[in-house]
């Protein structure tokens, strides 16, 4: 992302997942202000949460069962290391200032004690920080509406149907918790797919590449995500755009650069 922002000065970019556990939140809101300093504030999105693969805790010598309590205190952390005290000088750091930009915290599994966070991210007061769930849970939606500027859903554990009753009760929550519902955001993460009217080679890509990958059926990929002619795959993002979808990250499976043309002429000019 960092060599990214360095090379372009138009395309936004952002995290999706990035998990803020294992990689420490301090850790991870340094590299995050630093690319959204490098992008002039092109960080659309720091998407984070725990992940999912057990693999992952194991190397790390984390246990796999406390990353969503760990995960909770993680974002904490990273919301007090981005907070954005204003002065009337940018560049009054005296000593008042600087004490006031001091973090402690003192969870169960990070304490901080006196530390001081630079730079700040160029957006104020942060970039609009993402959390990345399934929606399977009500634990995890109440997690989502209370600390999040945004919602990203995963593309194959989802439908249009199930999105729009989990982004209900999403909106639904925000309201309880007197925050704002007209700012808040969503993406579909993870939209894999292959647009051609080669049916045999479509299904192909999904049997040989991504089945495999995910360990999920090869028919219902297929139906799911963005596999087939440009009429398929209109539908289906229609579907999502008519649930509510604001964002869709498109991820082709293979021939990449032809497969972004192809959405971009085909498909996304039409919205």
């Amino acid at each position: 992302m960092s060599a990214a922002a360095a090379v372009t000065n138009k395309i936004k970019i952002g995290t999706s997942i990035l998990n803020i556990v294992v990689r420490t939140p301090v850790i991870c809101a340094n590299a995050l202000s630093a690319i959204d300093i490098l992008s002039s504030g092109r960080l659309f999105a720091a998407g984070v949460g725990p992940c999912s693969l057990k693999g992952d805790y194991d190397v790390c010598g984390i246990p796999f069962e406390q990353r969503w309590s760990r995960f909770k205190e993680a974002l904490e952390i990273l919301y007090k290391l981005w907070d954005y005290t204003q002065t009337d000088q940018e560049d009054d750091y005296d000593s008042k200032r600087l004490e006031s930009e001091i973090v402690n915290y003192n969870g169960k599994y990070y304490q901080l004690e006196r530390v001081s966070f630079a730079p700040k991210p160029y957006q104020k007061p942060h970039p609009p920080i993402f959390i990345g769930t399934w929606g399977s849970s009500e634990v995890g939606l109440k997690r989502v509406a209370k600390y999040g500027d945004g919602w990203m859903a995963s593309a194959y554990n989802i439908t249009p149907d199930k999105f729009k009753e989990k982004w209900d009760i999403l909106l639904s929550y925000r309201k309880r918790l007197g925050k704002d519902t007209e700012s808040f955001e969503n993406s579909i993460m993870l939209m894999f797919g292959y647009i051609g009217n080669n049916k045999y080679k479509v299904r192909k890509m999904i049997k040989d590449l991504l089945s495999p990958a995910l360990g999920r059926p090869a028919e219902q990929l297929e139906n799911s995500l963005l596999f087939g002619s440009v009429e398929e795959c209109t539908q289906k993002i229609n579907a999502f755009y008519e649930a509510g979808v604001k964002r869709i990250h498109f991820w082709p499976i293979s021939d990449f650069e032809e497969q972004i043309k192809v959405f971009k002429k085909d498909i996304a000019c039409n919205y």
